[in-house]
């Protein structure tokens, strides 16, 4: 993730497929992570793996009025370590015990300027041989949200994604 009008470059790495629940989820393998630039006083990857403290790794939650709607890594509810509002436009981050974090954007308001996210690994919930429900694409199965996405001139990368016969 990159800041908006900053140098600041910081993300995180969640090892377990993201699903909608008002709950902490999550292994000990996700991390938060700051890239500093080669200025910076303390340049390079700095990483902020799980301490034990707490099992607040991953939260994950939209469409609610009483919670948080968005994606937060670390600390607790309405204090995370670094919080993604479900809009994507804007978030928060905080000193967060779950990781022995610092804050890793400028200030600990700030507006996103770009969002990155990779898969690493093969998802657990595409992959289920036992499942045998036909699987549609998030465009498929989020009308709403993507004409929402397109009012907003968000790009639809995974529309120019080729189908896979095998999960779609």
């Amino acid at each position: 993730m990159l800041e908006k009008g900053k140098p600041r470059v910081f993300g995180t790495y969640i090892d377990q497929d993201l699903e909608r629940r008002p709950s902490w989820q999550g292994t000990s393998l996700n991390l938060l992570f700051t890239v500093h630039p080669n200025d910076a006083t303390i340049p390079g990857l700095m990483v902020y793996k799980a301490t034990g403290f707490n099992t607040h790794y991953q939260y994950f939650n939209y469409s609610t009025k009483t919670l948080p709607n968005g994606l937060g890594i670390g600390g607790q509810m309405e204090h995370f370590g670094l919080w993604i509002d479900s809009s994507f436009t804007c978030g928060h981050s905080n000193s967060a015990a779950t990781f022995g974090s610092e804050q890793l954007s400028t200030h600990s308001e700030f507006t996103i300027d770009t969002v990155e996210a990779w898969l690493v690994r093969p998802s657990q919930r595409l992959d289920s041989d036992d499942d045998d429900r036909t699987q549609k694409s998030i465009v498929e199965a989020n009308p709403e949200a993507v004409a929402m996405l397109e009012m907003a001139n968000r790009k639809m990368y995974s529309k120019e994604l080729p189908v896979n016969d095998k999960h779609f």
